[in-house]
């Protein structure tokens, strides 16, 4: 496989072959005569700035810039055809994107590169740091750690999500609106907002989600714990979700899909383990050591020491 070039952004400046400009937006289009074709069209206000770009490739290309404005600025980026990769070597961060995905980084760095596939519709908004963060709440414990984040230059990148159809509906409102002049220009700027509203929104879903999922798995391991130092008592389903605040619908799907063993099971286990800890002593018989794990059959006692460990308690207990 032929590796792809890695190039400077100047490779494709140098063949500019328009530069247009109306009341609304910026249109650049260049033409190489090696890579193919790069369509962009800008929209510039005071705090931010949205652009399109459409490629057209002859093949992938590596393309290297500098941005001496990217460290005062969050970047929300959305692939809505194509596939895009960001690279920040200085930081060791590699985001990329798929087609129908965006993502929103900030970084304090001003030299990357984009790995570029042959054709790609790209969306890139770049709003001011410090307006982006007047934006975000402190009530509310995402946004505040998202602005914290923010405002302390920390590198923030919560990954990739999917576009959901608002957002798709929000992008073609933008640029796909037939308004001119002073509305389009409000329009573009409410539609903006509205699209980072959504796209944080999903990040919030997403992170709440797997916030929601880490605590249920923390209460199922601690469950276990309970269990293992209280197996020898009697339990129930339902003393046991009573105990936790859990409901037995829950319990009973998530122990066995973390542990792969329902919660009798395991208590079971625990009882016999334990029968074979006391039958390689010599201080209870068999029948005693069964009643002890909770068995009022001995036969049935040797019945489930013998599934689990293939041999009878009797024989483990002669070899003592």
């Amino acid at each position: 496989m032929i590796p792809a070039p890695v190039i400077s952004v100047d490779e494709f400046t140098s063949h500019t072959i328009s530069s247009t400009e109306n009341d609304t937006y910026r249109e650049i289009v260049r033409e190489h005569p090696d890579l193919g074709r790069w369509e962009e069209r800008t929209v510039d206000y005071s705090y931010f700035k949205i652009s399109e770009h459409k490629t057209s490739l002859n093949r992938p290309i590596y393309v290297t810039l500098h941005d001496p404005v990217l460290i005062d600025h969050v970047n929300h980026c959305m692939c809505v055809d194509g596939s895009l990769g960001t690279h920040f070597d200085d930081f060791n961060l590699k985001a990329y994107l798929n087609p129908g995905t965006f993502h929103y980084l900030t970084v304090q760095a001003n030299e990357y590169s984009l790995a570029m596939s042959r054709c790609f519709r790209n969306i890139h908004v770049q709003i001011d740091r410090r307006h982006y963060t007047n934006l975000l709440g402190d009530d509310e414990a995402w946004s505040a750690r998202l602005k914290e984040s923010i405002l302390t230059n920390e590198v923030t990148y919560p990954g990739e999500f999917a576009l959901t159809p608002a957002m798709f509906k929000t992008i073609f409102d933008i640029f796909g609106s037939p308004l001119t002049g002073s509305l389009k220009r409000l329009l573009i700027e409410g539609k903006m907002l509205e699209l980072i509203a959504l796209q944080l929104d999903t990040s919030r879903m997403k992170q709440a989600g797997k916030n929601e999922v880490q605590k249920n798995t923390d209460l199922l391991f601690a469950i276990r714990e309970y269990l293992d130092n209280s197996f020898l008592e009697d339990h129930s389903m339902k003393g046991i979700c009573q105990r936790f605040g859990i409901n037995e619908f829950a319990l009973k799907n998530g122990f066995k899909k973390t542990f792969q063993t329902t919660v009798f099971e395991f208590i079971l286990s625990r009882r016999l383990e334990y029968a074979r800890d006391l039958l390689q002593q010599a201080d209870h018989t068999v029948q005693e050591i069964g009643t002890i794990v909770g068995y009022k059959y001995p036969n049935h006692f040797s019945t489930a020491f013998k599934n689990k460990f293939g041999i009878s308690p009797g024989k483990l207990a002669r070899c003592r």
